[in-house]
């Protein structure tokens, strides 16, 4: 039993002797050499990942600077998209309340005009009310779009019905109009300058 225990000792001593006597010592020299070459100037990282790039498995676990400044130029454009898309849904939500709005306040007319018929001067005034009211909201809704970038107007006011395209786009001002007119498809561009032709 005492032979089993001693030559367990000898069979672990060359592992230890391996480890202090060469391998940690081989450590301690390549981190002194590393350090006296950064303090020198030259860049040992740098070094390496030069090297390590030109070999075939290790270049696949090393990034490249441009690597590295496309990845970032990717995430902030990822961003960017995200604020943009949260922006125009905020927009689209907007317009859709305004149309809502405008919506309810023509069921609002046309239930006031089938109520007061008979009275044809009462009738005026609440038509007149009303015809302020939208041309109040169309404004209003003009500013918005003339306060947009052209693209996102353009993108939004493509979606919306023609009619009411042509009514927004006559209450902006001319810089405006023919911005947001040229960030839209030709063909829908070209459909809506004729209709406010007419």
């Amino acid at each position: 039993m005492a032979r089993n225990v001693h030559n367990e000792k000898k069979k672990i001593n060359p592992i230890l002797w391996l480890l202090f006597a060469v391998i940690i010592p081989l450590l301690i020299v390549i981190a002194i050499i590393v350090v006296i070459l950064n303090f020198s100037g030259f860049s040992v990282i740098d070094w390496t990942k030069e090297k390590g790039s030109e070999l075939p498995v290790i270049s696949n676990f090393i990034t490249s600077p441009e690597e590295d400044a496309l990845d970032e130029e990717v995430s902030r454009l990822t961003e960017e998209l995200e604020t943009k898309t949260i922006e125009v849904e905020q927009l689209e939500a907007q317009i859709a309340d305004l149309e809502m709005t405008m919506d309810q306040r023509e069921r609002d007319a046309a239930r006031e005009e089938a109520t007061n018929a008979p009275d044809e001067s009462a009738d005026e005034d609440a038509e007149n009310e009303t015809i302020e009211e939208i041309d109040e909201s169309l404004r209003d809704m003009a500013k918005t779009f003339e306060e947009m970038k052209a693209a996102g107007a353009a993108a939004i006011l493509g979606n919306m019905d023609e009619e009411q395209i042509v009514l927004i786009l006559r209450e902006l001002p001319n810089d405006a109009r023919g911005d947001i007119l040229q960030a839209m498809e030709a063909e829908l561009a070209a459909t809506l300058a004729e209709e406010m032709l007419d």
